[in-house]
């Protein structure tokens, strides 16, 4: 266990498979739909998150004794580390279970003024901002995360910062606001993006470059342009696309690849979204 992050173990019924590619992303997501009957979870390395998309009952069998547990649909869980669970489920269930890396926690610990930070475990719980944020994550999976690994940083990021502040042990005292980024900061974060629109740069490349912490260069970021640097991006990838679509001879399928959007589906909803108009209609427009 890294040393900036700790436990209090209340257990919770939630595990989840390694499958994604964890070098590339920051969470993993994965939906399970469970019959009634045994189920064995392994035991995860990392925080896990649960969003119980369907009500249920079971029969938790645990070290300190059995426990009958009774939750429903759209309370939450975060479960406990490291540790296998067995239950024999009463009901069929349905359930949307989150991975945060590590690595993304001790990111928002440089936000709190305490060297650690101890997770409370819990189930049944109810959160709207947290539940929010699952429910982004979920919806991202389901689209085959078509945003990009630089969205769900974002969404990540404001997750371990919540869960740092409101469900841990003691108070972490969170920073107040940064104030806005120095204007030579701001023009360098901007440019290194311009330079990376297609679609591998990540958060944290940005917060280096200004020298702050993730949840700190958000913040500024924020203050600074009136927008979050996702949705920074996603204006300056219309741009690109709206200069990319005056050459007639380049395809729409070619204008999104070119300007970091995941297809021209893609493209086009973000596009009519923010111009209030369709790539098609953009470019018989010129």
């Amino acid at each position: 266990m890294n040393q900036g992050l700790s436990f209090i173990s209340e257990p919770t019924p939630f595990a989840i498979g390694q499958t994604a590619k964890r070098e590339l992303m920051p969470v993993d997501v994965a939906e399970v739909a469970r019959p009634r009957g045994n189920w064995v979870l392994p035991a995860v390395n990392e925080v896990r998150l649960g969003l119980i998309l369907s009500d249920y009952s079971a029969n938790w069998h645990r070290s300190r004794g059995p426990l009958s547990i009774s939750v429903s649909a759209g309370s939450l869980s975060i479960c406990e580390f490291n540790q296998p669970r067995r239950m024999e489920m009463r009901n069929p269930a349905n359930v949307a279970l989150v991975l945060l890396r590590n690595e993304i926690l001790e990111q928002a610990l440089q936000d709190s003024r305490q060297p650690r930070v101890e997770l409370l475990e819990r189930h049944g719980l109810q959160d709207q901002t947290m539940r929010h944020l699952m429910e982004i994550l979920l919806y991202e999976k389901r689209q085959g995360f078509q945003s990009g690994a630089f969205f769900l940083d974002g969404i990540a990021a404001a997750l371990a910062s919540h869960l740092i502040h409101y469900h841990s042990a003691g108070t972490p005292v969170i920073a107040n606001s940064v104030g806005g980024m120095a204007p030579a900061t701001l023009r360098r974060c901007i440019a290194l993006m311009d330079a990376r629109l297609e679609g591998d740069l990540r958060l944290d490349e940005l917060a280096r470059e200004a020298g702050l912490s993730t949840s700190h260069f958000i913040r500024g970021f924020r203050e600074s342009t009136g927008k979050t640097p996702y949705q920074f991006l996603l204006d300056r990838r219309v741009q690109r696309a709206q200069t990319l679509m005056r050459n007639p001879r380049a395809s729409l399928t070619e204008v999104a690849e070119s300007s970091g959007f995941a297809n021209q589906h893609h493209l086009s909803s973000v596009f009519r979204r923010i111009t209030g108009m369709t790539p098609s209609a953009y470019r018989s427009s010129l």
